[in-house]
């Protein structure tokens, strides 16, 4: 038995992807799960594959775009019992430049990718702290499009430098107070999932390709990670050089070669995001 055995796990994001495979590692690990996306009849057929395996989960459907989801959604889960893990994995984003989105498309990136992460993190914070049950683990999925900005994906890009910067620091302030809580930001790089195609890109040159990954490789160093309270990780070799190589250029360059590397937009028109039926 893992010493997660037993523990509550609430994974945004769950219905397919990244968030999904993470649900998969915890049932092994025998992690209770509460499971949120906006598309119930996919989260339903991975709570089946989950339970299974002999944990108990629950599934609530919420739509974290919205400024009220994330508070509905923090109580429904809180309802069945204490949360031990938050896995902050929801997100979208769209591959066009800027002038070429509206703005209820930024702003409902920005609630989902930041507003709703940070309020659940503070949530979950706020009911462990103190708590006598041992430890608990904050996990927020960022990207390696942290590290620089990333021109066709400027809104999404610099959410995720938030992301990484707000978990850094809460990761910082619960370890200089020897609080029981870890906070651990993962940044993937591109990750064989419904993403790209939901974002109007894919089009990406070798290097992309290249150091594309599967969702459960990811899930994989993301369970570990948070098991250990690493602070950052960077999923898979060529991501990390990069990420690492970036600091040793000016920033327009970073910038022209993401570019470079994530070639242009598919489509003319963005996909709408997938129903939340």
């Amino acid at each position: 038995m893992s010493e997660l055995s037993g523990k509550r796990a609430l994974v945004t994001g769950a219905s397919s992807g990244i968030g999904a495979a993470t649900a998969r590692v915890l049932a092994d690990l025998g992690v209770n799960l509460i499971l949120t996306a906006r598309r119930r009849a996919e989260l339903e057929t991975l709570a089946a594959e989950c339970g299974a395996r002999g944990v108990q989960v629950d599934v609530v459907t919420a739509d974290l775009g919205k400024p009220s989801a994330a508070s509905e959604l923090w109580s429904a889960a809180s309802a069945g019992g204490p949360i031990d893990i938050l896995i902050n994995n929801a997100g979208f984003g769209y591959f066009r430049a800027f002038a070429g989105a509206d703005w209820q498309r930024d702003a409902e990136l920005v609630q989902l990718n930041i507003t709703s992460l940070v309020e659940l993190s503070r949530r979950f914070i706020d009911t462990r702290q103190g708590d006598a049950r041992g430890r608990a683990y904050l996990v927020n999925i960022a990207s390696i499009g942290a590290y620089q900005s990333v021109p066709n994906f400027a809104v999404y890009a610099a959410s995720k430098a938030f992301v990484r910067n707000f978990t850094e620091a809460v990761h910082d302030e619960l370890a200089r107070a020897g609080s029981p809580i870890s906070a651990t930001c993962i940044c993937p790089g591109g990750t064989l999932t419904e993403f790209h195609a939901a974002a109007g890109a894919g089009d990406y040159g070798w290097v992309a390709n290249k150091s594309m990954m599967t969702a459960d490789a990811v899930a994989k160093i993301t369970v570990k990670a948070m098991r250990k309270g690493k602070r950052t990780v960077v999923t898979g070799l060529i991501n990390k050089i990069s990420c690492w190589g970036v600091r040793l250029v000016p920033r327009w360059f970073a910038s022209w070669m993401a570019g470079r590397v994530l070639g242009k937009p598919r489509q003319s028109a963005l996909p709408p995001r997938a129903s939340a039926a």
